[in-house]
């Protein structure tokens, strides 16, 4: 079975944003990611969606309520709540 967590956020700066997002490269390890997409708008960068993939329902859900993550979101410059998902292969 495949988990995927989509993630669709605003961000201040696309630049700013992946500059953070890649520094947080082994939270995201270390909290279950086993792989990640990104994507963004060609119309506009700062509309970013993110898919990762998690081996288990369990450890996505983990992933999403670490207070570490809502603190790194903030600081890469993540506009209002983000909409996450998270979804399974069936």
């Amino acid at each position: 079975m495949s988990v995927v967590l989509v993630v669709k956020a605003n961000v201040a700066s696309y630049d700013r944003w992946r500059i953070a997002y890649e520094e947080s490269a082994a939270f995201r390890r270390e909290n279950g990611v086993l792989h990640d997409e990104i994507y963004c708008s060609p119309e506009d960068m700062t509309v970013i969606l993110v898919m990762q993939t998690f081996d288990s329902v369990e450890t996505a859900h983990s992933f999403v309520s670490n207070p570490k993550l809502a603190e790194t979101m903030k600081a890469a410059g993540v506009i209002g709540a983000p909409h996450l998902t998270i979804t399974q292969s069936i």
